[in-house]
């Protein structure tokens, strides 16, 4: 009886070990994966900034162009990239509305 339950321990503590030791292999294999090779770092660089155009100065009511007037020449893109120019549409009826895409 005394003779198995040491055979236990000794299994057990054999088990342990190998456990133990297959555990720190894969601990130093995280440790190298996740400590960076300063060769394969990749350093970012800040992009230059857009080139934007400035905000015109606001209007007072009542200034601008007079409901019925020609409006300026001017082009944009459309919801699908398109240009479209206002003189697209000479002659006819035309509603603009300005939104923001949150880009």
């Amino acid at each position: 009886m005394r003779i198995k339950f040491i055979n236990q321990l000794v299994y057990i503590a054999l088990i342990f070990s190998v456990l133990m030791c297959f555990g720190c292999l894969e601990t130093d294999e995280i440790a190298d994966v996740l400590t960076p090779d300063p060769q394969d770092t990749n350093v970012m660089t800040p992009e230059p900034p857009m080139e934007t155009t400035p905000e015109p100065e606001p209007l007072d009511p009542g200034e601008g162009l007079a409901i019925g007037a020609t409006a300026p020449a001017f082009s944009l893109p459309d919801a699908d990239g398109n240009t479209v120019m206002l003189s697209d549409y000479a002659g006819q009826k035309v509603v603009i509305q300005f939104y923001s895409t949150g880009l």
